[in-house]
């Protein structure tokens, strides 16, 4: 389970959105280990062209106050990846979360901080509640090489390719082209995955050396 991730290197990522030609930038929410049921933000291409737009991060939300809040009974900031065929949104409404790192940890202990070095796209889905979006991350199952960080998955990251954005963002029901994707993968444009230990999961504080994860 995803549960904490950074956004930050304004600069790289306004680059980096600029090479997909993401409109919008200026509506980016920056910031280290945002959490669950924050805003954070997403890419999606409802309105045509691939723009910035923000979301509560997490999926399922309920009307409360007059406003929409996260829903009390379903904890949904991920969307496992095996259940991707049953959830509509997998179908008709996918989207982009840029993030520079995340944070996992073992049964709850041991929290580490992964890297590329560089900006990147989690795979995810989101929803339309009246004015509100909402959004989850999909995860897959973990990887060999990770399993001693995080037992049971690892988040699906898009390959710094343009065509499988498009494709990603598109409206297509077509997911079997998605299919490949579903394994997980540590190799990321030919960066390597680093992974880091910090005092505790929604820390910036390091506890010992960056470590380089190999297949």
């Amino acid at each position: 389970m995803c549960s904490v991730f950074d956004v930050d290197r304004q600069a790289e990522m306004e680059r980096f959105l600029d090479i997909y030609g993401v409109e919008h930038p200026e509506r980016m929410i920056f910031g280290r280990r945002r959490r669950p049921t924050q805003q954070v933000s997403i890419v999606t291409s409802r309105h045509g062209e691939p723009q910035v737009e923000n979301a509560i991060w997490h999926l399922y939300l309920e009307k409360e106050g007059g406003s929409w809040k996260p829903h009390k009974k379903y904890w949904s900031i991920n969307s496992n990846w095996k259940k991707l065929d049953s959830r509509p949104e997998y179908r008709k409404s996918r989207c982009l979360i840029p993030a520079t790192a995340w944070v996992e940890s073992l049964c709850g202990k041991h929290p580490v901080e992964f890297s590329y070095g560089e900006p990147y796209f989690f795979c995810g889905l989101y929803k339309i509640w009246g004015s509100t979006l909402s959004c989850s991350i999909i995860t897959l199952d973990a990887h060999s090489a990770t399993k001693i960080y995080h037992e049971k998955s690892l988040p699906m990251i898009a390959p710094k390719d343009s065509g499988f954005v498009s494709k990603w963002l598109s409206g297509s029901t077509h997911t079997d082209q998605f299919t490949d994707f579903l394994q997980p993968k540590i190799e990321y444009d030919h960066c390597q995955l680093t992974v880091r230990p910090v005092a505790r999961a929604t820390s910036t504080e390091y506890k010992g050396d960056p470590v380089i994860i190999s297949k």
